[in-house]
């Protein structure tokens, strides 16, 4: 797809669907800003159904085709979900001087350990069968006595705790209803995305964090470090 015949199809595509163009503009946006849209969510279902459109579908995945980014739609039983996918999901053998153009910004350590504790959990979940509709019901005194176990350090205080589940939610990661300020035991949803952005061994990743992390490091968990996720 190259500028001219791309934006020729644009221009088709919004002659085509029921859509208007403000609505096609505010889906990409939001795509590209959470990575996850779920169609069972009251205020993402019709961002779902609008990428999900015949007229819509086929142009955006060959939009996001063009830098290497892959549409990936979950559309049947209880998991609906479209997840924007980078090319290193898609090509995790890909040389690292070829990955560069297309990483993110680096997660911060704190961040990196959440997310590999949150995809330990789910794994335990999915074996346990505690899964409903896909999702698993944790909260947050169990995120911190498994980062305690896990990475043999404490886990953050509540004001970073709070920034790492709002972080985790905007990305899709959790759902959650997050107060202004932190308190023990909050609830939150261990989202299916969580299975796609964290390697498949966290337990593994957590140890090799642990024994390679220095003792005097990383005392706050603000550490810019980046930890395998």
């Amino acid at each position: 797809m190259n500028a001219l015949s791309g934006l020729q199809e644009y221009e088709e595509v919004l002659a085509r669907t029921r859509y208007p163009k403000v609505a096609l503009q505010r889906a990409f946006r939001m795509l590209m800003q959470r990575q996850f849209i779920f169609g069972n969510d009251f205020g993402s279902k019709d961002i779902y159904e609008l990428l999900n459109d015949d007229q819509v579908r086929p142009f955006a995945e060959r939009l996001f085709d063009v830098f290497g980014w892959r549409l990936q739609f979950n559309t049947s039983g209880n998991i609906r979900m479209v997840c924007l996918m980078p090319p290193i999901a898609e090509a995790p053998d890909t040389p690292r001087d070829k990955r560069e153009a297309h990483q993110a910004p680096a997660l911060r350590v704190d961040e990196a350990i959440a997310i590999l504790l949150l995809r330990a959990y789910y794994d335990k979940a999915i074996q346990s069968t505690g899964l409903v509709n896909g999702h698993a019901e944790w909260h947050t005194d169990g995120l911190y006595d498994l980062w305690k176990e896990k990475t043999r350090k404490e886990p953050p205080g509540k004001v970073r705790t709070l920034d790492i589940l709002r972080f985790l939610k905007n990305h899709g990661l959790i759902q959650a209803s997050l107060p202004p300020t932190f308190h023990e035991g909050m609830p939150f949803t261990v989202r299916p995305s969580i299975s796609l952005v964290a390697v498949s061994e966290p337990l593994a990743a957590l140890k090799r964090y642990a024994r390679e992390a220095r003792p005097d490091s990383d005392s706050d968990n603000t550490d810019p470090r980046k930890v395998e996720a």
